[in-house]
């Protein structure tokens, strides 16, 4: 699936933006692997556990139900811990807002900083509401009026699929505050 195949959310989130050098270059595979930060391995990690293994639980009687309160409570406890750990690693000089974003890319009001086209840049894409975020590499491809245009060129599938999870909760609660105007109304 090429990057311009993904389904695109409008929302802000928090990233830092580290342009490389000229005489540096997106790691390979394997490099790129081992220079993952731990918080963010554990995130990703932690967001994949989350998504595959309450699921199969079946609500169908008193114990269950009190059972799923209890793990949804330890779950709330590990987020808060893991969302505080994912804070420290938000570096203020490359701290941006998104403006949108999708699983093949985000987009960025341009700041004081100007961006040239065809740059490469270190990316971390905090997503609180998943208590996760993302270390990746990205170019930029397009630069419209002041909005920058970002596309992932190295990362993690699994970084990937949670950006899709991302996207589809966004839209999730864009459409049901949507919903909400409209019989308001």
């Amino acid at each position: 699936m090429s990057n311009n195949q993904y389904f695109i959310v409008e929302h802000q989130l928090s990233l830092n933006v580290e342009v490389l050098g000229s005489d540096q270059l997106i790691p390979d595979e394997a490099n790129f692997e081992s220079e993952i930060p731990a918080p963010f391995r554990m995130a990703s990690d932690l967001a994949n556990i989350d998504s595959h293994s309450l699921q199969p639980l079946k609500l169908n009687n008193e114990t269950t139900q009190a059972l799923w309160g209890y793990l949804q409570a330890q779950n709330l406890k590990i987020n808060t811990l893991l969302s505080y750990v994912l804070s420290q690693q938000d570096n203020k000089d490359f701290h941006f807002q998104s403006t949108s974003f999708s699983a093949g890319a985000c987009y960025l009001k341009q700041q004081a900083t100007p961006f040239s086209l065809d740059q490469n840049v270190r990316l971390k894409i905090f997503i609180p509401e998943e208590s996760a975020a993302i270390y990746c590499y990205a170019q930029v491809t397009a630069i419209n009026d002041d909005i920058v245009e970002l596309h992932y060129q190295q990362i993690r599938e699994e970084d990937r699929e949670l950006l899709i999870r991302a996207t589809l909760h966004v839209q999730s609660k864009q459409l049901k505050a949507r919903a909400q105007q409209r019989t308001s109304l």
